[in-house]
C-alpha cells in the first residue's frame, strides 16, 4: 500500500545486515511556509491514521504503517518547530532488537 505524503522512504541493508529506512521530504513539501507544512504533516498523520484502522491486523502493511506513523508523530512537533533541515536525509536504523530503531540526520 503506498500513501503519498510530505516524503518519500527508501530502504537499504547496511554493512551489518539490518535495515534504514532513508526519509527525504518531498519539493513541494519544502517549498510550502511553516504553517502549510505543519497542515499537511498533520493531514498526512490523520491519514495514515484512517488507513490503518481499515486494515485487518495480520495485513503484512499495518506494521509497516504503524512504524511510519510512529515516526512522523515523532517528527510532527520538530516540523511544527521549524527544526529539520528538510533538505537532508532522516535515516532511521531498524535492528532486531530495537525494531522502531535510532533516528540520525545525514548530509
Amino acid at each position: 500500500m503506498e500513501i503519498t505524503g510530505p516524503f518519500t522512504i527508501g530502504t537499504l541493508q547496511n554493512d551489518m545486515g539490518d535495515y534504514e529506512l532513508h526519509l527525504n521530504f518531498t519539493t513541494e513539501f519544502r517549498a510550502m511556509n511553516l504553517a502549510q507544512q505543519a497542515d499537511s504533516f498533520q493531514n498526512y498523520i490523520n491519514n495514515l491514521i484512517n488507513e490503518i484502522g481499515r486494515l485487518d491486523e495480520n495485513d503484512t502493511n499495518r506494521q509497516g504503517m504503524l512504524t511510519i506513523l510512529q515516526v512522523a508523530e515523532q517528527l510532527m512537533p520538530h516540523i511544527q518547530a521549524n527544526e529539520i533541515p528538510l533538505e537532508e536525509t532522516i535515516v532511521i536504523s531498524l535492528q532486531q532488537d530495537n525494531p522502531f530503531g535510532n533516528i540520525t540526520l545525514q548530509n
